[in-house]
């Protein structure tokens, strides 16, 4: 715990001057400043290199500065921006690095701009934090380059006394080495399959990005440490180096994560509050705001963020979150679920306050193992093995208890740093005793001094000790003249300097006092920080166990949201399975029953490919009927379905089978924005070529409306050969649920011989209405929100507009026209017909002509006349016409 000695400024000294005619005074500043400030904004970044090789190659390492972790990714073959995409997703980067290269290909398929958005960061009430780019030449790119990066990082080296020495590249990479250099041996290669038990060294994109980042961190070291500063390679360091990989996530784009509503930021109402942070942002109204406000620790809201951008491909794992949702979602554990709850509320983020270990433990630490053994039925579950053998509470408390036993808890809130509780060094103890009773030392030492400075004066002295600048006698300033009442030139004082109010000096009692006592709250703040010092190395002894246990109760207070979700929510366990399907009883969407009184359940029933020939169900469900009839609530909450499956979570629904899908692929709505030079149109094609670019007989694919933003005939074509694309897959189609508007193109008899389409529609109840001035649309309609086998054809748009306050005139034409298009009539001939109005208006007008000819011009008129006949014409009507003709 290292500390940092006060330091206090004039302005500190008067504002706290005591006020007694002789008195002591102590001055404990606080000990934060900006540099710390500035240490934990690097604490939260994640450093993030992407390269992109021939044929789609992607690679990917990133830093986390709070871990000191530097991460490779397992190459990515045939991947591409969607890839790179999905990596910054997942990682919410605050900094990309990107190679010339890659920068290109991101270039080529978003505008530059859109690298500035970023979709999920778990902060309560900001925005999600924007990332920089950095464009860095080749040359940082090269993988020979990032394999001597990494052979530098010493720390590594340190961890073994062995040392392989092999001939050869010796005044390359031995410098500094004496004695291998004159044999000609060099370490490298030792030191590269020392790295080698950490990363895979054959994955040479993602190679080359960590050396791009290295290179990133040694120029941010640069800027911060002098050269030949020992603290130097304390900082942006390397402590661990690991894999990582996304062969078991489900891709899942950001286009899907905002149209299935599943995260969904929110932002501030006021534009000035909408800014970035360095946590994650909730979402407003989405499935993972649903989950987010039933943890309760730092971690577990970290652990949450993961579980829903990373949906897992791996059976076993999502079944080990399913088994500990099924055993706390029963009535019977509730008071134990609410328990471990609570308790994990007081739970720190080890991994961030690591350096704080007396806030980093807590006493419900040691409680997480016997509340886990009250629940019923949870001792075999692994989470709660891993808890009995992670949490062990006499680890736990041994550490608490050498905390405890060293830190003044209390004392340390109060002052602002670490204060050392009195019987663990008797040297310190001394000076805390001095410390202590020097009030009453100074206060006979200012009687002593003011007993030799001029009675009549009588002055108001003081002596006071500011820490690091010793003892001084303090004067009153004059109001008027600004100078000391008294400048002890007689006495032999010297001015040392002056505030507002007071005037510092120093006498042969003062100078006695620093030699004899010296800078007292100095040397206790230095032992209490080598004190803290030597607890910290001892606790972190035990990093890892304080580390281990904080992911594990972010862990268990994630699938503990998981179960109260359930709980509340009444979700029902899935069936996971390899199997490519879709099975679903009694469906429902969490979010929409949420804000509706009652909700209509459906059933839901696909069968992707299976690389055979044979298949037992449709791969695609297709969805006609009205509008507002409830087909996109339907193809959402399927797909959520699918979604909840796989982050390990309870459904919606009485019962479902959910076969493991690697992708959901959505073209649902269109997210228009001023920094894409695109139409929505074009927008919604992007879309749907990533859907049936990237799609699998393992993925999902979701169209909802597809073509409608162009000409009719253009969409209802370009919607027919996607539709007849996807069926023409055969043994590899993917699940796909569709919905169009688009009844012309079942005409062409396109769909008629498929066999892995299935039709359906939703029900709605058409009565007639007894009204007679019902006018022309005479039907009310009841929507049902039943999903029915088969084909429906109507639309009911003119109900719909009127229901939601279209005027009555605008859907009664749209009715009257809507009809006579039914019976083949021409449209534009009855829409140029002239109404009764306009035929009054052409009649006036030809009538005002008809006079004008009539009239004899060639007469004199005298002025009134005229303007007696122009009126008249004018105002021209029959009877008009017959008295003028007169």
């Amino acid at each position: 715990m290292p500390l940092r000695t006060p330091s206090v400024t004039p302005s500190q000294i008067s504002s706290v001057r005591h006020a007694t005619p002789a008195a002591s005074i102590h001055f404990v500043p606080n000990q934060r400043n900006g540099f710390e400030a500035q240490d934990d904004d690097f604490l939260e970044q994640v450093i993030m290199a992407i390269d992109i090789k021939e044929k789609g190659k992607v690679g990917c390492a990133y830093y986390i500065a709070g871990e000191e972790r530097l991460l490779c990714m397992e190459e990515v073959t045939d991947g591409g921006t969607e890839i790179v995409e999905k990596l910054k997703l997942d990682l919410q980067p605050s900094t990309v690095i990107l190679s010339p290269r890659s920068d290109a290909a991101v270039d080529n398929a978003n505008d530059r701009l859109r690298r500035n958005l970023s979709l999920v960061d778990g902060d309560e009430t900001h925005l999600p934090l924007p990332y920089q780019v950095e464009i860095r030449p080749t040359p940082e790119f090269h993988y020979d380059a990032a394999l001597d990066k990494l052979v530098g990082l010493c720390s590594f080296a340190e961890d073994t006394a062995t040392e392989l020495l092999i001939p050869g590249e010796s005044m390359m990479y031995e410098e500094d080495l004496q004695q291998p250099e004159e044999l000609g041996l060099t370490k490298r290669r030792g030191k590269l399959m020392q790295i080698s038990a950490w990363l895979d060294v054959e994955n040479k994109v993602s190679i080359s990005c960590a050396g791009a980042i290295i290179s990133y961190l040694q120029r941010r070291q640069s800027t911060v440490h002098l050269p030949g500063d020992p603290n130097a390679n304390q900082a942006f360091r390397v402590a661990r180096l690991e894999m990582f990989s996304l062969k078991a996530t489900m891709l899942v784009n950001t286009d899907t994560l905002v149209s299935l509503q599943i995260i969904q930021p929110e932002s501030h109402p006021n534009g000035m509050n909408q800014g970035p942070s360095t946590s994650g942002a909730k979402g407003s109204h989405s499935l993972y705001g649903l989950f987010h406000q039933h943890t309760k620790s730092p971690q577990g809201k970290v652990y949450l963020r993961q579980a829903f951008l990373r949906p897992s491909l791996d059976i076993d794992h999502i079944n080990t979150r399913l088994d500990f949702v099924s055993v706390f979602v029963r009535p019977e554990n509730q008071t134990v679920r609410d328990k471990l709850s609570e308790s994990l509320g007081r739970i720190k983020n080890m991994r961030n306050t690591i350096t704080l270990l007396h806030k980093g433990i807590d006493s419900g630490n040691a409680k997480q193992t016997d509340t886990l053994g009250e629940a019923l039925h949870a001792e075999l579950l692994p989470l709660c093995v891993r808890a009995a053998s992670v949490l062990d509470r006499n680890s736990l408390k041994r550490i608490g208890r050498t905390v405890d036993d060293i830190v003044d808890r209390e004392s340390s809130m109060d002052q602002h740093r670490t204060v050392v509780k009195s019987g663990i060094n008797e040297e310190l103890d001394g000076f805390k005793e001095v410390y202590d009773s020097m009030g009453n030392l100074l206060v006979d030492k200012a009687r002593e001094i003011q007993i030799l400075t001029p009675s009549e004066l009588n002055l108001e002295i003081n002596v006071t000790y500011i820490p690091h600048m010793g003892f001084h006698v303090t004067i009153p300033r004059d109001r008027i003249t600004g100078q000391a009442v008294f400048d002890g030139q007689s006495l032999g004082w010297q001015l040392m300097f002056t505030t507002p109010s007071q005037a510092y000096f120093k006498d042969e009692t003062t100078s006695g006092l620093d030699s004899e006592l010296g800078d007292l709250y100095s040397a206790i703040c230095e032992m209490e920080v080598e004190i803290a010092y030597d607890l910290a190395q001892r606790v972190l002894q035990d990093e890892e166990l304080l580390i281990a246990a904080s992911d594990l109760c972010g862990e268990l207070d994630c699938l503990l949201a998981f179960s109260q979700v359930a709980f509340h929510c009444k979700l029902t366990r899935p069936t996971i399975t390899e199997e490519n399907i879709i099975k679903i009883r009694g469906g429902r969407h969490l979010l929409q029953e949420m804000a509706v009184p009652s909700f209509v359940a459906n059933d839901t029933y696909l069968v992707g490919g299976n690389g055979q020939e044979e298949r037992d169900g449709p791969s695609m469900l297709l969805l006609t009927g009205p509008n507002y009839s409830g087909k996109s609530v339907y193809q959402k909450q399927v797909a959520l379905a699918v979604y909840m499956a796989q982050i390990g979570s309870f459904l919606p629904a009485d019962a479902a089978t959910i076969g493991i899908t690697d992708k959901i692929l959505t073209r649902i709505i269109t997210r228009e924005t001023v920094s894409k030079v695109q139409s929505a149109f074009m927008i919604d094609m992007q879309q749907i070529a990533m859907a049936l670019n990237s799609c699998t007989r393992r993925s999902l694919v979701v169209v909802d409306e597809f073509g409608k933003g162009t000409d009719t005939s253009d969409g209802a074509g370009l919607a027919a050969g996607v539709f007849h694309h996807l069926l023409s897959l055969g043994a590899n189609s993917p699940k796909i649920l569709v919905a169009t508007h688009f009844h012309e193109i079942f005409d062409l008899g396109l769909f008629d011989d498929a066999q892995n389409l299935s039709l359906a529609h939703m029900e709605v109840l058409v009565e007639a209405r007894d009204e007679p001035n019902a006018g022309e649309d005479n039907t009310e309609i009841t929507y049902l929100y039943n999903l029915r086998p088969g084909r429906s054809d109507l639309s009911y748009g003119t109900q719909c507009a009127a229901m939601n306050g279209v005027p009555a005139g605008v859907v009664d034409r749209a009715v009257e026209l809507a009809r006579l298009a039914q019976k083949g009539e021409d449209l534009i001939a009855i829409c140029s017909a002239l109404t009764e109005d306009a035929k009054e208006e052409v009649e006036h007008a030809q009538s005002s002509a008809q006079m004008f000819v009539d009239q004899d011009f060639d007469r004199d008129w005298t002025r009134d006349e005229l303007a007696l006949v122009l009126d008249a014409m004018l105002l021209a009507a029959p009877s008009a016409k017959t008295s003028l003709s007169g």
